[in-house]
């Protein structure tokens, strides 16, 4: 089963997490812990508050933000290049989404890749921690489907629980070596427990 205690700031961590919206590497207005933001409709659905700003005139102090303000940054943002530095968007923001509302956002998100991923691997929840906190990562990084379609030999080791087979067919594209060498540390802790248990 996924310790979320253990893994979440791991995912953090790996994902960054900013309060303005940011252009992906993949072309996607995102905000928080890589949150996806498929329209202006998906923003504002969000709770975004204005960026206290005591230098202008009037000095601006923190508040709900409009639909329209929301809006505004999204439309703002998403006519930026994609792929620069997480940071560099916020120039092109007024708008923040605050901690405890990027924490609601990923644990909803987490939870409907949890059921996403128990439906494409049905023994999910039995397998270790640590196996599953590394089929998690990569099907958060890359979405279930693609996951599931894209590395099939992967697949098809966590289905048999060859927690060996997977750690060596789990290298990712595109992603740091920090990502991918901490994942397959992970299965190949997986199995190095799986066959201390079975001496």
């Amino acid at each position: 089963m996924l310790d979320l205690a253990t893994y979440l700031p791991k995912l953090k961590e790996f994902e960054g997490v900013f309060s303005h919206m940011y252009v992906d590497t993949t072309d996607n207005v995102t905000v928080g812990a890589g949150q996806l933001l498929a329209d202006v409709t998906a923003a504002q659905k969000l709770a975004f508050v204005l960026r206290p700003d005591p230098s202008a005139n009037p000095p601006m102090s923190a508040r709900p933000a409009t639909p329209d303000e929301i809006r505004v940054d999204f439309e703002n943002v998403s006519q930026q290049p994609a792929g620069r530095l997480a940071g560099s968007y916020k120039q092109f923001t007024k708008l923040d989404l605050p901690e405890n509302a990027i924490d609601a956002v990923l644990h909803a998100k987490v939870e409907e890749f949890l059921a996403n991923i128990s439906a494409k691997f049905p023994d999910f929840n039995s397998y270790p921690a640590k196996a599953c906190a590394a089929i998690f990562d990569m099907a958060y990084n890359l979405g279930v489907e693609k996951l599931t379609s894209e590395f099939p030999n992967f697949s098809k080791a966590v289905r048999a629980k060859d927690w060996a087979t997977a750690a060596s067919q789990c290298q990712r594209r595109g992603i740091g070596d920090a990502r991918n060498n901490w994942t397959k540390t992970q299965l190949d802790n997986a199995a190095a427990d799986a066959r201390a248990a079975n001496a």
